[in-house]
């Protein structure tokens, strides 16, 4: 009866998002024959010429109910309409695959630890910007658990554990992914799908960066420091570690070379002109994903990669993000299905109904804390993004709350919480990959994930504030 009931739960924790969006799907068909079916009017912003809905103009009108056929159909509509993104996220993946093949990650992680005997506790804070301008600036997510045992045994080599490992790591890459200063997979396109500028708001989006790396520093240092002075401390001191997954790098001697170098100021220099570009030229996907393709090859060539190999690299990374590319398509057939069917509105103007009662500053935290609860179940951020912002971005319009803050919203409760849902495939990989069974690094994370929201929801009221623009 127990081993039943541990294969129930592992069942639970191990099912497909593809398989929790069809499931969605199948409960948004039945609601279009539950659901009122309803429709605002809308209107020209003379200022900015965006179409915006009447919030005072709602009705119902004549049901229009999805089909069995609909529902099927309505999945390689979302891949059509959502082509852009999805081949967006194909080419960039592919472009930091070569990067990635080209060593300099390694090299300069290596080389670092070396260069800072005796003064281990600095590697940590440097460590963890560094993995989260990863994600920030990449938005690396899955892409750094092959890191993961690397980073284990830095850790390990400067007297840490498994936990600290992921903290350098993972846990950093994180935070750099929800703070998002140019992520394309969720800032890139909640701001797609609100109609904002590529990008715009990254001024903000650095102090929210600042923050959450300070408060996270402080909360893994904290840790660090004990269990250097007492092992026994360790959440994990009595868990038995495969030494096969790690390296001994004190038997190692890496060498930075000038190739590493110049890929590093390559990629600089394609920050910097994406920054540019975005702002200046009004650059969106298509420019964004030529100068990552062109970042890809030039560091390839630079690094000594032949012509196949650099083929071969960009092939295996648009592959190996394919199951995350594809959600974006899965999940914007839900919201063909609640457009289609005339209930988005319905459900729209409920909503807003219940938040309408709060200032905006409190409704913007209603939807954050809606945002959070929705993650726990959908962890892809891009699906996510695909679902949620075409429902509340036009909330936050009739509650007279600023688009950017929406954003803001958004890519808060997408990645808060994701450094403790089981749910997330990432996440158990990477404690699976460093040794750390889930349930200690729940125990280490808990704590951190509820300061992490508390902060959100002053960030939100901070947002909501000031004029954070454009619209």
């Amino acid at each position: 009866m127990l081993k039943e009931e541990k294969n129930k739960k592992k069942l639970a924790l191990n099912i497909n998002t593809y398989v929790l969006l069809f499931t969605i799907l199948i409960i948004v068909v039945i609601l279009t024959y539950l659901v009122p079916a309803g429709k605002f009017e809308l209107f020209e912003d003379t200022n900015t010429g965006r179409m915006l809905a009447d919030p005072d103009s709602f009705h119902y009108i004549e049901k229009n109910p999805a089909s069995l056929f609909d529902l099927f159909l309505a999945i390689p509509r979302g891949m059509v309409d959502s082509a852009k993104i999805i081949f967006f996220i194909f080419i960039i993946s592919g472009a930091v695959q070569i990067v990635n093949a080209t060593g300099a990650i390694n090299a300069g992680l290596l080389r670092m630890t070396k260069s800072f005997a005796g003064r281990e506790q600095l590697l940590i804070p440097i460590f963890m910007i560094f993995f989260s301008f990863t994600g920030a600036f990449l938005g690396f997510s899955e892409e750094n658990i092959v890191f993961v045992p690397l980073a284990v045994s830095v850790a390990r080599y400067l007297g840490y554990d498994g936990i600290v490992g992921i903290c350098i790591s993972y846990l950093a890459t994180q935070v750099g992914f929800f703070a998002g200063m140019m992520n394309p997979f969720n800032v890139g396109v909640a701001q797609g799908i609100a109609n904002l500028p590529m990008f715009s708001g990254i001024g903000f989006r650095f102090l929210i960066w600042a923050i959450f790396m300070v408060i996270t520093g402080w909360y893994v240092m904290r840790y660090a420091a004990k269990i250097k002075k007492n092992p026994e401390l360790s959440i994990v001191a009595d868990i038995k570690v495969d030494e096969s997954k790690f390296v001994d790098l004190s038997k190692i001697d890496v060498k930075l070379n000038f190739s590493h170098i110049l890929i590093y100021i390559a990629f600089l220099i394609a920050v910097i002109s994406i920054l540019y570009g975005a702002y200046n030229f009004g650059w969106y996907v298509q420019e964004i994903a030529a100068i990552f393709l062109i970042i890809g090859v030039v560091s390839g060539l630079i690094g000594r990669l032949s012509f196949t190999q650099i083929a071969n690299e960009f092939v295996a990374g648009a592959k190996g993000i394919t199951f995350g590319a594809l959600i974006v398509g899965v999940a914007k057939g839900i919201y063909i299905i609640l457009s289609d069917s005339m209930i988005l509105d319905t459900m729209i103007n409920s909503t807003v109904g219940i938040l309408d009662i709060f200032p905006a500053s409190i409704a913007i935290i209603g939807l954050f804390i809606i945002q959070w609860f929705i993650n726990i179940i959908i962890t892809s951020s891009t699906g996510l993004a695909a679902i949620a912002m075409p429902i509340l971005t036009p909330i936050a319009d009739m509650l007279k709350i600023n688009r950017q803050v929406t954003v803001v919203a958004f890519q808060l409760g997408d990645g808060i919480n994701g450094s403790i849902l089981p749910t997330s495939s990432t996440l158990l990989a990477t404690c699976a990959m460093a040794d750390v069974p889930f349930d200690r690094w729940f125990k280490f994370m808990w704590k951190l994930t509820m300061i992490w929201t508390a902060v959100s929801c002053i960030v939100l009221i901070i947002a909501n504030a000031i004029p954070l623009g454009p619209f």
